[in-house]
């Protein structure tokens, strides 16, 4: 359903193209873009130049008002192909190195290369937050949470799947899961290179985001206890898109089902295009079924 883009929504996708676009940064000597200066998800790294995660997301930015602007043109948006065209193909978006690794910002493989536990051990406070400036992990590979990883599960189909389960080998050792946000990015990813037992327990850490102790309530000094609502709705994505493999194909939903060992099933229902439907899932059979 497109109306919202005539109620002010398309406004606001080209404010953030062109915001995004004065961001840019283009070397003298280099045929892309660049964008400095900035924090990723990733929290404990900031003001790093060339996050991958963020590349990518300004690179869907462009695109998506290319897209928007081919169902709804006008004159005002069509002058602005050019630009947003430009933009999208010039992107800097980082490859994998010959290990197949993505580097998760400019000299990210330079940083000490240590575990989680040992950066743990170098708190003063528990309390302590881990990142800034002056943060055990600033200087260090262990990030906070899902940030490669995030990227590959949001644009897993631009990549193998040799190199969405490199990565996700490289960056979980080297991930604290310091957000509730982490453990389902890793679980989908897992999902998409065909390995749902080691998906299955970052699965249920977010869907007990709220049930368990364990999760940080502190930022430093600062409180920040609450619900998790986002948490829960990655763990309903892990489910539909990652365990049941809702997808769409042409305009029908596809089930592709690769659920843990443990469970006998799945049944649950999903809107689509102003529709019911109710997806049965046993072992490795599946029926969509409109209601």
């Amino acid at each position: 359903d497109y109306d919202i883009l005539n109620e002010g929504a398309m406004d606001m996708v080209i404010e953030c193209a062109e915001f995004y676009r004065s961001l840019l940064v283009k070397k003298a000597d280099e045929p892309y873009y660049e964008i400095h200066d900035v924090v990723g998800p990733d929290e404990y790294h900031e003001r790093v130049n060339n996050n991958a995660y963020t590349n990518r997301m300004t690179k869907f930015v462009f695109d998506t008002a290319l897209e928007l602007i081919e169902k709804y043109p006008s004159d005002e948006y069509n002058s602005l192909k050019p630009m947003l065209n430009d933009s999208a193909e010039n992107m800097f978006i980082r490859a994998p190195n010959d290990s197949g690794i993505i580097e998760q910002f400019d000299g990210y493989f330079r940083l000490e290369d240590t575990s989680v536990d040992d950066v743990r051990s170098r708190l003063i406070d528990p309390k302590e937050y881990w990142g800034g400036a002056y943060g055990v992990a600033a200087d260090t590979q262990v990030i906070k949470q899902a940030d490669v990883v995030a990227m590959l599960s949001m644009f897993n189909d631009d990549y193998t799947s040799e190199i969405m389960e490199k990565n996700l080998k490289y960056y979980e050792p080297r991930t604290e899961h310091g957000s509730s946000l982490s453990a389902c990015m890793y679980s989908l990813l897992s999902c998409y290179t065909n390995s749902p037992e080691i998906a299955y327990p970052m699965f249920m850490k977010s869907a007990k985001a709220d049930l368990v102790k364990g999760g940080k309530e502190w930022a430093g000094l600062v409180y920040i206890g609450g619900t998790h609502p986002a948490a829960a709705g990655g763990a309903w994505i892990v489910a539909v898109k990652g365990f049941a493999g809702i997808t769409e194909e042409d305009g029908k939903l596809i089930c592709k089902p690769n659920i843990p060992e443990k469970w006998h099933g799945m049944s649950f229902r999903l809107m689509y295009q102003n529709k019911l439907y109710e997806v049965n899932i046993t072992g490795e059979n599946a029926t969509i079924t409109e209601v």
